[in-house]
């Protein structure tokens, strides 16, 4: 239940901004804006900030409890900052990737 939003928020946590030659037009590194982070999915991370010398200094940066105990698989999708994820029964939840705050949800009932 939490572990999508504890590794999300793991690897947010490392995020820097701004664009990059491997980006597409007017996404900047940091977003995740598809499922697969482009639109031609191709799940690939221009950061840089994580590599065999920094990776040992990985930690919890926050997480998120949800509303529900039942399993969750979704891929979050991130802009300016904000982490934007469902959850079971289709609910959505927005948080501040930085400090993990809960922006928003919506129950779609």
């Amino acid at each position: 239940m939490r572990i999508g939003v504890l590794l999300a928020a793991l690897m947010l946590a490392c995020c820097g901004q701004g664009p990059s030659e491997t980006a597409e037009p007017g996404v900047s590194d940091g977003d995740w804006l598809y499922h697969g982070r482009t639109r031609s999915e191709q799940r690939f991370s221009p950061l840089t900030q994580i590599n065999t010398e920094t990776v040992s200094n990985l930690k919890l940066a926050w997480y998120a409890d949800l509303d529900t105990t039942r399993g969750q698989e979704a891929t979050p999708i991130v802009v300016d900052g904000v982490m934007y994820m469902t959850s079971a029964w289709s609910k959505v939840h927005a948080f501040d990737v930085r400090t993990g705050e809960l922006l928003w949800q919506f129950d779609p009932e």
